[in-house]
C-alpha cells in the first residue's frame, strides 16, 4: 500500500473495509450535496471509517518518539482508508484535510493509484490517507469539478493507535466483581462488537464471545495505555469463559471467531492470551499445551497472511474452584517453553494476584475490583515493555516515504521531486538555481528544511531555457557567491587543494552548512526522459523471493562515509531529519513488501575497498541475504582501476566462500567535485568500468556515477553535495536509494 493517497473506484462486493460487513448499517459519515450544473443535486457521503474505529499504528520508533525530536516525534502512522459515495466523473479531483481538536491541516489532493490491500466494493471510491498516530481525528473530503467545489463531507471521528485481539477464558471476559468504566477524558478506549460491527467506549461489560455481564480487567488496561502513549486504544474480545485449549482447536467455532476478528481488524498489535484454568482441570500436559498453542498461531498466521505476536499470561490459579499445584505447574511450564523456544511473548503472571485480589468462595467469581485493576496494570507493564523496545531507526522514514518518492527515480521520472540546488550569486548579483532538466511546469519550490512554498512571479521565475530558476528579491536561504568557490589556502570553510592550483582551496563545509543553503524544486519535465545506460544484471532473485514471501531479510552494507549516511540531515539532527541511503532503502522495502528487514551497516568514514575486504568476515557473521558493497570515492585518488577490480574480486570470492547463497549488489560512487585533486573526474568512469568486469552471474551493479553525470549536465557540483566535495546531500542520498531500489522492484 502506498503512502500517497490511493483512489480506487470499484464495482464489486458489499460495503466493507478490512472485512467489516457494513451492509445494513447505512452511511455513517456526514454528507453534503454535490451541485452539478447539468444534473440533479447529488450527495457526497463518507461510508467509512465508522465512528470511533481505531487503526493500528505502525513504524513507531520509541527512542525517537519524544516531542522535540527533529522532524517530529516518530510515533508511527496508519494508512487509513476512507470510503466515498460520489458520482463518478473522470474530470473530478478529490481533496482531503485532517481535522483534530485544534486546526485542520491544509487541503491535499488524492493521487490516482492502485492498492492491493483494499477489497473491491460496490459503488465506493476509496482513498487512503496517511494519518499520524493519535486522535480522535476526522477527515474533510472535498470534490472539485472543473476547478469548482461541488461537494464536501466530514467523516466520523476515528483514531490511530494500539489495537489488541483478546482471547482465552473467564479471567479475560466479564466474570469479575466490578463493572469498570473508561476514565480517559476523551474516551479513547473503545471495544469492537463482532455482532453489530460497531465500536463503542469500552465500559464493562465487554462485547465478548460469551454471555458474561460482570466486570473485566480491560477498561483500566486501556486507560493506562491511552494516557501513557497518547493514542486511542481498540479492544476486540473473543474470549469465552470455561474453555480449554481443546475447545479452541483450529476446526472449532471459538477459533473461527478468533480468525474472523483478526481478519476484520486487518491489522493489530498482538493477541493477548489469558487462559489456562480449564486445562488445569482437564489435566492437559505441558507438551500438549505447547503443541496446541503453536498450531493456533501457525493457522492464524496462514489465514491472516502475516505473523502476529501472541502474548501469553500465566493464568492457572482459580482458588474458588480448585487447588491443583501439579496441574498449574504443567501449564505454567508450557508458557515458559513457548516463550523461550517458540517466539511467543511474555504477558503478565496474574497467578501472583491472590488474597484480596480474588473473589470470595461464595461468589464463584474471579478477580475483585482490586484484582481487576492490578491485573490490568500487569498487562499494561507487559505490553509497555514491547512497545518501548527500541526499533530500527529506518522505521522513522516509513511515514515520510510519500514525500520522498523513492520509487520515482529523478533521471527517468516525468516529475522530478524535491531536486536540490544552492543559489549561486553571479557577478551581477543575480541568484540562480539550476534544474537537471528543462521544466514544463514548476510545481513547488521550498527550502531543504521544508519551510514555505514560494510562488512564481513573486519569488522566482524560470529563464528562457526553462532550466534555470532566478530568484526575485530577497532569497529564502543564504546564497553562495561565485568568488567563494575557490579560496586562499588556510581559509575557513575550505579544504585543500584545487586541481592544478595548489595555493587555492575548495569551499568545504560538512554538516548542515550546505543543507541550510539548499532549496528544493519539484517540477514536470519538458524533455524526453533519459535513463542511464543499463549494463547491469538485475538478477537478485533470492532476495526478491524472500521479500515477496515476507520472510526476514538481512541486508549488510560495506562502504565508506557515504554509506554511513554522512551529511544527510539526520546526522546533524536537522529538519527534515532524513537518514542516509541504506536506511531509506530498508524503509521502502519494508513498506512495499510488508517484510521484516534487518539492516547491518558496518561502513566507516574514510574506508577504501581494502578496508571492506579486511572487515568482511565480521560483517558476514550477520548471515546477510544481500550484501551491498559501495566503495570508490576514497579509491579513485590511487588512479589504479585494476587494483580496485582485484580488491573487488577478492571480496567477492571471500563472500561466496563464507556464504555461497549471499547475493551481492555493487554500487559505484557519485562523482566527487571535479575541481578537487583527490577526485579525478575521469577515474570514476574507469573504476566503474573495471568493476563491471568483476560481476558474476546473479549479481547486480548500480551505477550512481552515471546518474550523477546525467544530473550534472546542467547542475553544479554543489547542488548535490552535503559537504562541497564528496558526500551527497539529502537529495543525493535519495538518488542513491532510488537507483538501488530499481534492482528491487515489486
Amino acid at each position: 500500500m502506498k503512502l500517497s493517497l490511493v483512489i480506487k473506484t470499484t464495482l464489486l462486493g458489499m460495503l466493507a473495509f478490512s472485512g467489516l460487513a457494513f451492509s445494513g448499517l447505512g452511511l455513517i459519515g456526514q454528507s453534503l450535496c454535490l451541485a452539478q450544473s447539468e444534473s440533479k443535486p447529488q450527495r457526497i457521503e463518507i461510508a467509512f471509517p465508522v465512528r470511533h474505529q481505531v487503526f493500528q499504528r505502525r513504524y513507531e520508533v520509541p527512542q525517537l518518539a519524544h516531542n522535540h525530536h527533529p522532524g517530529g516525534p516518530a510515533k508511527g502512522y496508519a494508512p487509513v482508508p476512507v470510503g466515498l459515495r460520489i458520482p463518478s466523473d473522470s474530470r473530478q479531483r478529490i481533496l482531503y484535510r485532517i481535522r483534530t481538536d485544534q486546526h485542520p491541516s491544509d487541503w491535499k489532493q488524492a493521487e490516482a493509484g492502485v492498492t492491493d490491500s483494499l477489497q473491491p466494493q460496490e459503488g465506493i471510491t476509496q482513498i487512503v490517507i496517511p494519518i499520524p498516530a493519535g486522535g480522535w481525528y476526522s477527515v474533510d473530503v472535498r470534490v472539485e469539478l472543473d476547478g469548482q467545489s461541488v461537494g464536501q463531507a466530514t467523516s466520523e471521528p476515528f483514531g490511530v493507535g494500539e489495537v489488541f485481539l483478546i482471547a482465552g477464558q473467564s479471567y479475560a471476559t466479564n466474570c469479575n466483581d466490578e463493572r469498570l468504566h473508561v476514565t480517559d477524558p476523551a474516551e479513547r478506549v473503545v471495544a469492537y462488537d463482532l455482532k453489530t460491527k460497531t465500536w463503542h467506549v469500552a465500559h464493562d461489560p465487554q462485547p465478548t464471545g460469551d454471555s458474561s455481564d460482570g466486570g473485566s480487567i480491560w477498561p483500566p488496561f486501556g486507560d493506562l495505555l491511552a494516557q501513557c502513549y497518547d493514542v486511542p486504544i481498540g479492544l476486540v474480545n473473543v474470549a469465552v469463559g470455561g474453555t480449554s485449549t481443546n475447545q479452541w482447536k483450529t476446526d472449532g467455532e471459538l477459533f473461527h471467531r478468533l480468525l474472523q476478528a483478526g481478519t476484520e481488524l486487518k491489522d493489530f498489535r498482538a493477541v493477548l492470551w489469558q487462559q489456562g484454568e480449564s486445562d488445569v482441570i482437564e489435566k492437559t500436559t505441558t507438551a500438549i499445551y505447547v503443541e496446541r498453542l503453536i498450531e493456533f498461531r501457525a493457522q492464524a498466521d496462514r489465514v491472516w497472511g502475516s505473523q502476529r505476536p501472541w502474548m501469553l499470561a500465566k493464568s492457572t490459579l482459580h482458588p474458588t474452584v480448585y487447588n491443583e499445584p501439579v496441574g498449574e505447574a504443567n501449564i505454567r511450564q508450557a508458557i515458559e517453553v513457548l516463550i523461550a523456544s517458540h517466539g511467543f511473548l511474555r504477558g503478565p503472571d496474574t497467578d501472583r494476584l491472590d488474597g484480596a485480589n480474588r473473589g470470595l468462595m461464595q461468589s464463584m467469581r474471579h478477580f475483585t475490583g482490586l484484582g481487576q485493576r492490578n491485573a490490568a496494570a500487569m498487562w499494561f507493564a507487559a505490553v509497555a515493555k514491547q512497545l518501548d523496545a527500541p526499533k530500527p531507526l529506518y522505521w522513522a522514514q516509513v511515514p515520510k516515504l510519500g514525500d520522498l518518492h523513492l520509487r520515482s527515480p529523478a533521471w527517468k521520472s516525468p516529475i522530478v521531486y524535491h531536486e536540490s540546488s544552492v543559489l549561486l550569486r553571479d557577478g551581477q548579483g543575480a541568484n540562480k538555481a539550476r534544474l537537471a532538466f528543462p521544466a514544463s511546469e514548476v510545481l513547488q519550490v521550498r527550502t531543504a528544511l521544508g519551510f514555505a512554498s514560494f510562488q512564481e512571479g513573486t519569488h522566482w521565475r524560470l529563464d528562457e531555457t526553462k532550466s534555470v530558476l532566478e530568484w526575485l528579491g530577497q532569497p529564502p536561504v543564504q546564497t553562495i557567491a561565485m568568488d567563494q568557490l575557490f579560496l586562499p589556502a588556510g581559509s575557513p570553510n575550505s579544504y585543500k587543494h584545487r586541481t592544478g592550483n595548489p595555493d587555492e582551496n575548495l569551499l568545504y563545509a560538512p554538516g548542515k552548512w550546505f543543507h541550510e543553503r539548499n532549496i528544493e524544486i519539484t517540477y514536470r519535465r519538458a524533455d524526453t526522459l533519459s535513463s542511464p545506460t543499463d549494463k547491469s544484471q538485475k538478477a537478485l532473485g533470492k532476495t526478491l523471493s524472500k521479500l515477496r514471501g515476507k520472510s526476514n531479510l538481512v541486508i549488510a552494507v560495506s562502504g565508506d562515509s557515504i554509506s554511513t549516511g554522512l551529511d544527510a540531515s539526520a546526522t546533524t539532527l536537522t529538519e527534515p531529519n532524513q537518514l542516509g541511503y541504506p536506511d531509506l532503502v530498508a524503509a521502502q522495502l519494508t513498506h512495499d513488501f510488508d517484510c521484516p528487514i534487518e539492516l547491518v551497516n558496518r561502513s566507516v568514514a574514510g574506508w577504501s575497498i581494502a578496508n571492506g575486504l579486511e572487515d568482511l568476515d565480521r560483517l558476514l557473521e550477520s548471515k546477510p541475504d544481500l550484501l551491498i558493497v559501495a566503495y570508490g570515492m576514497n579509491d579513485v585518488g590511487r588512479r589504479d582501476p585494476m587494483w580496485f577490480a582485484d580488491q573487488a574480486s577478492k571480496l567477492q570470492a571471500r563472500a561466496k566462500e563464507l556464504l555461497p547463497e549471499v547475493e551481492i549488489l555493487w554500487v559505484t560512487p557519485m562523482l566527487g567535485n571535479r575541481e578537487w585533486i583527490h577526485t579525478p573526474h575521469e577515474m570514476f568512469f574507469a573504476y566503474r568500468d573495471a568493476l563491471r568486469g568483476v560481476l558474476n552471474e546473479g549479481e547486480s551493479l548500480v551505477d550512481l556515477t552515471e546518474v550523477w553525470e546525467i544530473l550534472l549536465h546542467r547542475k553544479h557540483d554543489l547542488d548535490l553535495t552535503g559537504n562541497g566535495l564528496n558526500h551527497p546531500n539529502d537529495f543525493g542520498h535519495r538518488l542513491y536509494a532510488q537507483a538501488i531500489l530499481e534492482c528491487l522492484d515489486k
